[in-house]
């Protein structure tokens, strides 16, 4: 039997894809009652990840709540694997990066093992660690405050740390990716180092799946269109693609596995 927060992540999942999930059709799908799938429903509600509607739920289409590092994992993990494959191509011997702390960026550092010549600046504990077995790339850390819910350092230190730097490109992971709020994500601090990371990169890439399109968090990184590549799965929106491509931006498309 899945755990709670496994369920509780795919409820969140569901109500996203489908629009709305009914309480018995939750409690037969995860094989529990009624009665725990309304706590789940108001744990979900109280946290921002739905709104409860007449026996049922649907999504929140407002600002997203912030996850764990522990729950992004299990949310489109799949998805996330592929992203980072396709992201890790853009990356050459010779190359200086930028990977900013987050679970898909993680997985383009995963791709990096065989790489030869490259340094990579990180803000990501969990990004450095993958690094660590990969003999042919350098690993800068950005040093700074460790947000432990996220694994990811930032604050006045680590900015200062980077201004003395240049890199060729910077890969932002991303929790909201809206038409008119644009790229955000939900620490201020955070939001400042990335506009940081994006002043002092010749290039600046976004790493999303699409579950990230139409939803937005508190503090802006970059404006929509403010990018030179998004790497992103089939399922974007066809306003936002078409959206992109006015403004040339390169969006590389990887397919969903069935």
């Amino acid at each position: 039997m899945k755990s709670a927060i496994e369920r509780r992540m795919e409820i969140v999942t569901v109500v996203n894809q489908d629009g709305k999930a009914r309480v018995e059709d939750l409690a037969e799908k995860f094989n529990v009652s009624s009665v725990t799938i309304r706590s789940d429903l108001s744990f979900l509600e109280k946290n921002g990840y739905v709104v409860r509607s007449h026996g049922a739920a649907i999504p929140n289409s407002g600002v997203i709540a912030e996850l764990t590092i522990h729950e992004k994992r299990r949310n489109n993990a799949g998805v996330k694997s592929l992203l980072g494959k396709a992201a890790a191509q853009l990356i050459h011997s010779g190359d200086t990066v930028i990977l900013d702390s987050g679970t898909t960026t993680r997985e383009i550092a995963a791709s990096l093992k065989a790489m030869e010549n490259v340094v990579v600046m990180t803000n990501g504990l969990d990004v450095a660690m993958e690094l660590s077995s990969a003999p042919g790339v350098e690993v800068l850390m950005s040093g700074g405050v460790l947000r432990k819910e996220a694994l990811s350092f930032s604050g006045s230190q680590a900015e200062a740390g980077l201004k003395n730097y240049r890199f060729d490109k910077v890969f932002l992971g991303v929790d909201g990716f809206d038409l008119r709020a644009g790229i955000t994500t939900h620490s201020e601090q955070e939001a400042s180092l990335n506009r940081l990371m994006c002043e002092i990169s010749e290039q600046v890439i976004a790493v999303a799946d699409s579950s990230k399109f139409g939803k937005r968090s508190c503090h802006m990184i970059r404006e929509f269109g403010n990018i030179d590549i998004l790497v992103t799965d089939s399922g974007i929106p066809e306003d936002y693609l078409a959206g992109l491509r006015d403004m040339r931006v390169e969006v590389i498309i990887v397919e969903k596995e069935n």
